[in-house]
């Protein structure tokens, strides 16, 4: 696996073992890295998410979206993940890039995280497919103050999990990539 664009394009990411771990694609990161060069379009400001505020990475695996991410411009980001083996492959990606004063992995469970400091403006949500968990994970994130009306959420799922439903939740772009469904979504609300 390696990182497709950016100051750390081509470089090679260490990817967590397991039957859980799913890393999302070269040629799909790409994809929605394209997509998201665009992201403004999405704002009466014109702001970018990638590169405007901090980047979750959420059930992050080997941290590949969140580290894409920092590598196409973002200045901070943080990841979520549960397993040990992943969070420690995360933090020797975070090490072997020298991305230390920008990144920081975090044991933590996406659908019951920690309190945020500020909310994010880019989340990446990737959770293991077949487990419906994007709609309480989304709803879990705005609770503890990730997620806000500015915040873009980006979502992997596996295209027979259920869409995520949440009011004042809108989809802005859906794409497919195989069995692979992606949607670019944000809160219209202000609560």
């Amino acid at each position: 696996m390696r990182i497709v664009g950016g100051v750390h394009r081509g470089r090679v990411l260490t990817s967590p073992v397991g039957k859980d771990i799913r890393p999302t694609l070269d040629r799909v990161r790409e994809s929605l890295f394209n997509i998201l060069n665009h992201a403004g379009r999405w704002y009466d400001t014109g702001r970018n998410p990638v590169y405007d505020g901090l980047v979750l990475d959420a059930f992050a695996g080997s941290g590949a979206l969140g580290i894409e991410a920092l590598s196409r411009g973002a200045t901070h980001a943080v990841f979520f993940e549960r397993d040990e083996a992943a969070l420690a492959t995360i933090s020797r990606n975070i090490a072997d890039l020298k991305l230390g004063d920008q990144a920081k992995a975090r044991r933590a469970d996406a659908t019951k995280p920690p309190h945020a400091s500020q909310p994010a403006s880019l989340v990446f949500l990737d959770p293991p497919y077949g487990q419906d968990l994007l709609s309480p994970t989304i709803a879990a994130l705005k609770a503890a103050g990730w997620i806000n009306a500015e915040t873009l959420i980006v979502a992997e799922r596996d295209q027979r999990d259920t869409a995520p439903t949440l009011p004042g939740l809108e989809i802005l772009d859906s794409r497919k990539y195989g069995r692979c469904q992606i949607e670019m979504m944000r809160f219209y609300d202000t609560v």
